[in-house]
């Protein structure tokens, strides 16, 4: 038996990606006003669930767990799975609350699902609905003027539960559950001026939103992309709180924005490194071609002095029509990336180079490619050997870090 190990490994969190459950955020909020120094561990999981919606030009499907919350899988490449078909993947979570997944395994038909979402918009029969980072479109039934759960309004959250039916989700009991003033938004930019931008999402629908004076769109923003928005909802219309190119949001290990993992409130986390700061207000960069979150620190928070710079965690919910600071944790200088994604395969190489490693896992499922670096020598692996091996995950590259050949 040998071993190699690799100085990426030093601040790497060891993750068991091929038995775990699905796990919930990689942090929580601390106590409002807190403030501490912490690292963010994301740890591989294993997404299994119903597919409700894929998406070519983002690159992704929604999936619907068992407990009815929602995840979305990015991908390399375009998956078309269709509707229905319960899917298990190994995966990990970006700062979008999206996650990134390594595998890809397809195991039966379901007929049905349940899931729990924010409505995004009310188009007649089609309800467009907001849950994991992703919009998707459920077909309503049995629609009537006298049941008041029939229409529900844009911010409700609800429980849903549909029957796949022709390759679509349709409605068959909806239950109101809440309110959330956060929505997320995703779709094409087709329209863009000082002061709205209009967005097409995945079957053709548009939605408008406000863009306040205080945020500053990216340079790099431009009509046709594909973006991925946080808006505020209020007097029935919706305001821009932060707005990122969709494949730099699939880029962000550690930066970006999300909101509530339950759709039931009108809070968000904001992942990212302070620009400026001062007595009233904390602007915070989440991930590369992002807009700034500026949030407002209330007179009742005292905060220890914060340095640009600072890679920070906040929870920000709407106070009065005003993005508020609700928590503060501060993670570490700019540099510091706070979180370290690392991944484990066991199984039988069924590719071997001086660049590469590919192996097969135990449970069959996709194969998991890894990069060698030049740092590490791996003469010793044959294609048939059993191995477990280690990786950092690194923008859309596993890069082997650490190898066991298993007699």
């Amino acid at each position: 038996m040998q071993r190699f190990h690799s100085p990426l490994l030093t601040r790497s969190v060891m993750a068991a990606a091929i038995s775990l459950s699905i796990l919930g955020s990689a942090s929580s909020a601390s106590a409002a006003g807190s403030r501490a120094n912490v690292q963010l561990q994301s740890k591989a999981v294993t997404v299994q669930g119903t597919v409700l919606s894929d998406n070519s030009a983002r690159r992704t499907i929604v999936v619907a767990l068992h407990s009815g919350l929602v995840r979305t899988l990015r991908f390399s490449s375009p998956r078309h799975v269709a509707i229905g078909t319960q899917i298990s993947s190994h995966a990990f979570r970006l700062g979008d609350g999206t996650y990134r997944a390594t595998t890809l395994q397809v195991r039966a038909k379901a007929h049905s699902a349940h899931l729990r979402a924010t409505v995004a918009a009310n188009r007649g029969r089609r309800l467009e609905l907001s849950s994991g980072a992703s919009v998707f479109f459920v077909t309503r039934s049995g629609i009537s003027s006298h049941d008041s759960s029939s229409n529900p309004p844009i911010g409700e959250v609800v429980n849903v539960n549909v029957d796949v039916v022709n390759g679509a989700l349709d409605e068959t009991s909806l239950q109101d559950v809440g309110v959330s003033g956060m929505i997320d938004l995703q779709g094409a930019l087709s329209a863009l001026s000082s002061t709205s931008l209009t967005i097409n999402v995945n079957e053709g629908a548009s939605t408008t939103v406000a863009i306040p004076s205080s945020i500053t769109l990216p340079s790099t923003i431009a009509v046709g992309d594909q973006v991925e928005l946080m808006v505020a909802y209020a007097n029935q219309s919706f305001s821009l709180v932060t707005i990122v190119d969709d494949q730099s949001a699939a880029n962000n290990n550690s930066a970006g924005v999300s909101g509530s993992d339950q759709n039931q409130n009108s809070t968000i986390d904001v992942e990212g490194l302070i620009v400026s700061t001062d007595a009233t207000s904390l602007t915070i960069q989440p991930g590369d071609n992002a807009a700034s979150v500026v949030v407002a620190i209330p007179s009742t928070m005292t905060l220890a002095p914060l340095v640009v710079g600072e890679r920070v965690h906040a929870v920000a919910g709407m106070v009065a029509g005003v993005l508020t600071l609700l928590s503060l944790d501060v993670q570490g200088p700019a540099g510091d990336q706070g979180q370290s994604i690392t991944t484990e395969a066991e199984g039988q190489v069924v590719s071997v180079s001086p660049t590469s490693l590919v192996i097969q896992p135990s449970d069959q499922s996709t194969p998991i490619s890894f990069v060698v670096p030049t740092s590490l020598d791996v003469s010793t692996i044959v294609v048939g050997d059993q191995v477990q091996a280690k990786g950092v995950l690194s923008g859309n590259a596993l890069t082997l870090t650490e190898f066991e050949i298993q007699d």
